[in-house]
């Protein structure tokens, strides 16, 4: 297992130790200073995990706004990319992605963001075509003791660019078998400043979130009950045609564990209510009144996972149930005009769910794991409306919509085995094979008017669904070598992947010359598109490395390749990561530590021209932290970015949706300029 910070890459100590998963694990240093720790990619003051990515090879984010990273792994993001917290998935109620899964949470209550390095397990979660990303939260402590002990963590953190304010605090209280952990969580920041001293409008937030765990252990049965309140106000997503009014939600799970006849049973039950309302004249300038627009969407989501263990003579035997049941609605009106809405997500049921079973097994000097899911996904949808309805073209698409069968079904199967294979001492070889399908999400199948809820593509397209999608079905390889000494830690590995029945916008075909004359009216779009299957292929290569001068010195890094193509058609894929890189020079002291990062990224042409992709610039970035351990409570975190005050832009940060504002409509989402911060973290 690998545990991953800015750039750095840590070893395990134990060079015998073989695991067929490797995993990338980043995780939180609260205090002190240990041996190979990793402290978080990313400040208290930074508004999402999504940032904590950029420390993981293979691994980016897609941009929307500050509070909207869209995980990408190997040139695959979105719903492709399973994004769990504490094994329960995260389905938001937004239809373009505003409340992504990593803005569910926030660092300080989290202890590790887990990266299946290849090909995932079929464990990790239902959809892990595109990788798995799971977080694991921080959860009550249980000390045993017949007294009651109380612990816990404040943070405040300043960061100078956007002026971003963030407080957080948690306490721990715990008695005898039982334990209880409260958080609270708030933060505030204006717009960002380009390097060239440029406002990035609207990219202002407000987020509060608060909650708290619960836990009984007596060593043979555990039970815990977990409350998550999320509240996100006035946040910009520049990239996007609205920004965020607000999103309230509230996250509920219980889960436990217990034996049974040397079987070890975990059992899980989740509920997320998701209430998300946006607007494209709050926060940006509209100055026509008639094309004010406010989206209210809900979502509620159910889920359930069963898993039972038990070691063999063959091997290690995990057998599994696991499903969600969700449920989306979205109205679209126009606050200055009550005669005006779509109704355009009306009662959609999104439910996929499916068993699985994982052999773990030793070889010689190899450890396997194989795979195996069996998955269904089941979808329906209620009728729509619109004020429009008199009109013939969008009569139209309401009536074939409304006539349709939309109630549709797939069944899937998963296999992913994975291998390490010691081959010396310090060298191992890691080979990993797949068999991945995702069904077509609630968007892809069920926008029956064009329009841009896509969620979070942000390529500025309106598109219309397709009910009768198939299932993508990829094929997937990886290899990698990892050698380890007691200087020199080096993982580099390849990967291909081949996709049939690839969802992707495609050009309307003349039999929808309804859809066509609909997005030039509503959105003046002479170039809409449809999800359709296509054929695709993607390939490349990542690498983390390490060495070690002494016991104070060393430096690391990371770079990532992708290239992604279309299959049927000479095209690019869209959206797709550039050749990028971190190397990090690092200096541990007993109580002191500081890190020298320069990031760099190349130029980006291979572009997809089906969606209009622009092509992008490369840049270089240097990065300066520090942090001090006053003593076993208190630490103190600072740091710059961006110290040459680099003015950049990101190829996967989205082009600018927002008129009257500093950067001009169509042009990529700059990047922030020059920004100091400051963090104080205390323990008792």
């Amino acid at each position: 297992m690998l545990a991953s910070t800015s750039a750095v890459a840590y070893a395990d100590d134990n060079i015998e130790k073989i695991d067929a998963l490797e995993v990338i694990t980043i995780s939180h240093q609260r205090h002190g200073l240990e041996e190979h720790s990793a402290i978080a990619k990313g400040s208290t003051s930074v508004p999402d995990l999504a940032n904590w990515l950029a420390s993981v090879p293979g691994a980016n984010i897609n941009r929307n706004g500050p509070v909207t990273g869209v995980a990408q792994y190997r040139g695959l993001f979105g719903d492709r990319v399973a994004t769990t917290i504490d094994g329960h998935p995260i389905i938001g109620a937004g239809p373009n992605a505003m409340d992504t899964p990593l803005s569910y949470s926030t660092p300080l209550i989290v202890d590790a963001l887990t990266v299946y390095r290849g090909v995932a397990p079929v464990s990790a979660a239902i959809d892990t075509l595109g990788g798995a990303v799971q977080v694991k939260m921080r959860k009550a402590d249980i000390s045993q003791q017949q007294q009651l002990e109380m612990s816990g963590d404040l943070q405040l953190g300043y960061r100078s660019n956007n002026k971003a304010e963030t407080g957080a605090g948690v306490i721990n209280l715990s008695q005898g078998n039982w334990g209880a952990m409260l958080f609270a969580n708030v933060q505030q920041a204006d717009d960002m400043e380009t390097g060239s001293g440029k406002d990035i409008s609207p990219t202002e937030f407000q987020k509060r979130q608060f909650g708290g765990d619960f836990r009984f252990n007596n060593g043979n049965e555990n039970i815990g009950l977990t409350y998550h309140y999320l509240d996100t106000q006035n946040s910009g997503t520049p990239a996007l045609p609205m920004d965020i009014e607000y999103i309230f939600s509230h996250r509920v799970s219980l889960d436990g564990g217990f034996s049974l006849a040397n079987w070890q049973i975990n059992w899980q039950l989740g509920y997320l209510d998701a209430d998300h309302k946006m607007t494209n004249f709050l926060l940006r300038q509209n100055n026509n009144p008639m094309r004010h627009r406010r989206n209210h969407a809900e979502s509620e989501t159910i889920d359930v996972k069963f898993s039972a263990e038990q070691p063999f003579s063959f091997g290690d035997l995990t057998l599994g149930i696991d499903g969600y049941f969700a449920e989306h609605d979205s109205f679209i009106s126009n606050p200055n005009n009550a005669m005006f809405f779509v109704n355009n997500f009306n009662q959609v049921e999104d439910n996929r769910y499916g068993i699985f079973a994982e052999l773990v097994t030793k070889l010689a000097n190899s450890e396997i794991s194989y795979g195996l899911r069996l998955k269904r996904a089941e979808a329906d949808a209620g009728n729509v409306s619109t004020s429009m309805a008199a009109m013939p073209m969008p009569a139209m698409l309401l009536n074939r919509f409304n006539n349709a069968d939309r109630s549709v079904s797939e069944t899937d199967l998963d296999l992913a085995i994975n291998s390490e294979t010691r081959l010396t001492n310090n060298l191992s070889l890691s080979a990993g094979i797949g068999v991945k399908t995702r069904a077509p999400s609630y968007q892809e199948r069920y926008l029956w008017l064009p329009m841009e809820a896509t969620a979070g593509l942000a390529d500025g397209r309106t598109y219309i669904g397709n009910i009768n999608l198939d299932s993508e079905q990829a094929y997937q390889l990886d290899l990698g070598l990892n050698y380890l000494d007691q200087q020199l830690s080096i993982s580099p590995h390849i990967f291909y992947q081949r996709i049939d029945d690839y969802i992707q916008g495609t050009p309307l075909p003349m039999t929808e010359m309804a859809a066509l004359m609909v997005a030039q009216m509503m959105a003046g779009d002479s170039n809409p598109l449809q999800f359709t299957n296509v054929d695709a292929k993607l390939y490349g290569a990542d690498i983390n490395w390490q060495y070690k001068f002494n016991e104070h010195w060393q430096v690391s890094g990371i770079a990532s390749y992708v290239r992604g193509e279309r299959r049927d058609i000479d095209d690019e894929l869209y959206r797709i990561a550039p050749l990028n890189g971190q190397i990090t020079v690092s200096y541990q002291g007993t109580d002191f530590n500081t890190n020298l990062t320069l990031v760099a990224v190349a130029s980006q042409n291979k572009v997809s021209n089906t969606n209009l992709e622009q092509t992008s610039s490369g840049y270089g970035l240097v990065n300066l932290d520090a942090q001090y351990f006053v003593n076993t409570s208190l630490t103190l975190k600072a740091g710059i970015d961006n110290v040459l005050d680099k003015d950049y832009r990101s190829h996967l940060s989205g082009y600018n949706r927002v008129q009257g504002s500093d950067i001009p409509v169509g042009q990529r989402v700059p990047g922030e300029g020059v920004s100091a911060w400051l963090e104080a973290s205390y323990s008792f």
